[in-house]
């Protein structure tokens, strides 16, 4: 856990470093965000989806062993 929060940490200054050194104005940024955060979202589902189907399969799974024995 504590390895996600550096990382995230981190994470977040390489985009603002990033951001800054860009010399962009906030407008032309702006936009390239959003549509950052919708790819982001969108990636978001499909984990949810397929970490969703894995614990069903895994339950499946321990269902059938428990009922063999």
């Amino acid at each position: 856990m504590e390895e996600l929060i550096i990382k995230e940490r981190e994470f977040k200054e390489k985009i603002v470093e990033t951001i800054n050194n860009s010399n962009l104005p906030a407008f032309i940024i702006q936009p390239i965000l959003k549509e950052l955060l919708g790819q982001v979202e969108l990636l978001e589902q499909e984990q949810y989806k397929k970490a969703l189907k894995q614990k069903e399969e895994k339950e499946t799974k321990k269902n059938l062993k428990n009922r063999r024995c």
